[in-house]
């Protein structure tokens, strides 16, 4: 099994396409960006998915309120 790996590691075909792919990765990668969210958004987005806080939230206590 290693002795296959390595074979395939020798044929410089396999190394150029790795080349080639890894540099057209990092070229689509940074013409995307990074693009920063402010605080608002994540906000936003995270209430579109189900977050509230815990002063939103309203709590009805049954019976005795001691945490014993």
């Amino acid at each position: 099994m290693m002795n296959l790996i390595l074979d395939l590691l020798k044929d410089k075909k396999i190394l150029i396409g790795i080349g080639i792919g890894m540099i057209f990765t990092s070229l689509l990668m940074f013409g995307f960006g990074n693009r920063e969210l402010s605080d608002s958004e994540i906000e936003e987005r995270a209430r579109k998915m189900g977050m509230h806080f815990e002063d939103e939230c309203k709590v009805l206590f049954e019976g005795n309120e001691n945490n014993d």
